[in-house]
């Protein structure tokens, strides 16, 4: 099902923050999920609604054009490699907090993707679109294939490794490279330096140190942004010498860690 809420946004909207709390305010679940992304960082979600204030209307209306034309494409290569069909997921637009471009959770009783226009619009993905949503839906994808919420996985965030590397593999089937992160001479610095990666990641988990580096959209690693993207790919390729996707997919989570690491601790994996 997709909820495009974009329209209730534009019939409240005046450039204010009490403006987007009246818009907000009716979709209450959705609303309570871009407040506890924040509360659950320790953080005041009222301090980010000036992000609001950043973006205009005409950069909202383009994220939204332009996922409308990519999302039916999208979703008919995952239905043809997967099974999976739009019944299954919810897809819901919105103009949230700088939550993230997308974010995959559990709405309205199904595995379901947010596309926040906001930050889309900040992230200058407007044309990029159709890796972002393949990676989006090959979350839900890993979601039903395992029938397990797959947030839960990623309460220890070694996983996210198993988790955005899957994503990453079925954006790389549907959409092929370059990926929607990607800039100029990334995936080639990535190739090379796959040994130093492993390395930090490796050390990260060993010395409990936060991994968002490797994939928050607003850090960077080694001057670089979006590398966890591309150990998790190699991982899911690495693993996929052994298994098909679909296994991979259902792989039970301690496996998959003691996999993580292996993979971690070899000197060239792919």
């Amino acid at each position: 099902m997709l909820l495009d809420t974009f329209p209730g946004f534009l019939d409240e909207w005046d450039g204010s923050v009490d403006s987007w709390l009246r818009y907000i305010r009716e979709y209450l679940e959705l609303f309570e999920k871009i407040k506890w992304d924040y509360e659950r960082y320790g953080m005041d979600w009222r301090e980010f609604t000036k992000l609001l204030l950043k973006r205009n209307v005409e950069e909202l209306a383009l994220a939204h054009e332009k996922l409308l034309e990519v999302l039916p494409r999208v979703e008919t290569k995952i239905e043809g490699l997967f099974g999976i069909t739009p019944k299954d997921y919810n897809v819901v637009l919105y103009v949230g907090l700088e939550n993230g471009a997308g974010w995959v959770t559990e709405f309205l009783g199904k595995p379901s993707v947010l596309f926040g226009l906001e930050a889309i619009a900040e992230l200058g993905w407007g044309e990029r679109l159709e890796g972002l949503v393949a990676h989006e839906l090959g979350h839900v994808v890993h979601w039903l294939l395992r029938g397990e919420n797959i947030e839960l996985i990623e309460n220890e965030p070694a996983m996210w490794l198993y988790t955005e590397g899957f994503a990453q593999r079925v954006e790389d089937l549907v959409t092929g490279r370059p990926w929607h992160l990607e800039e100029e001479g990334w995936f080639e610095w990535c190739e090379a330096n796959k040994g130093l990666l492993k390395g930090e990641f490796l050390r990260r988990i060993e010395e409990n140190e936060p991994l968002n580096p490797f994939f928050g959209s607003w850090y960077t690693l080694f001057g670089r942004q979006f590398t966890g993207y591309y150990l998790g790919y190699a991982f899911i390729r690495w693993l996929e010498n052994r298994l098909s996707l679909v296994e991979i997919a259902k792989m039970e989570a301690s496996r998959a860690m003691r996999e993580i690491m292996d993979f971690l601790g070899l000197e060239d994996s792919l």
